[in-house]
């Protein structure tokens, strides 16, 4: 996990499978940012290829949080395998989801224009 900072723009990129094992690091670094006041994260899921349940679950929370903050999470995904796990999931009506950095970063500029 790499966090990476552009403007108010938390973005966190992922590698390989995110395990069940991972899950507690990734919800304290989540947790440690929506403490400190930030709003806009992008979940930058292009080099994953698998991802649990309980990550799924640590993503839905946080988002959660951040909506009273007028926060958000946009993810990028282009594995067909993983586009498909948030569509059964319907987790796809939950996140915007987008195909490549520049796009998530234009959905935030999009929604400061609402």
């Amino acid at each position: 996990m790499d966090i990476q900072v552009k403007d108010d723009i938390r973005i966190i990129k992922f590698a390989g499978a995110i395990l069940k094992v991972d899950s507690d690091e990734i919800e304290k670094e989540l947790s440690k940012l929506t403490q400190t006041s930030v709003k806009k994260i992008v979940l930058d899921l292009t080099k994953v290829h698998h991802i649990c349940s309980t990550a799924l679950g640590i993503f839905v929370a946080t988002k959660r949080k951040l909506k009273p903050m007028n926060g958000d999470i946009k993810v990028i995904v282009v594995d067909e395998d993983l586009i498909q796990l948030f569509e059964i999931t319907m987790l796809d009506k939950v996140f915007e989801i987008f195909p490549d950095l520049s796009s998530a970063l234009e959905g935030f500029q999009l929604d400061a224009e609402d």
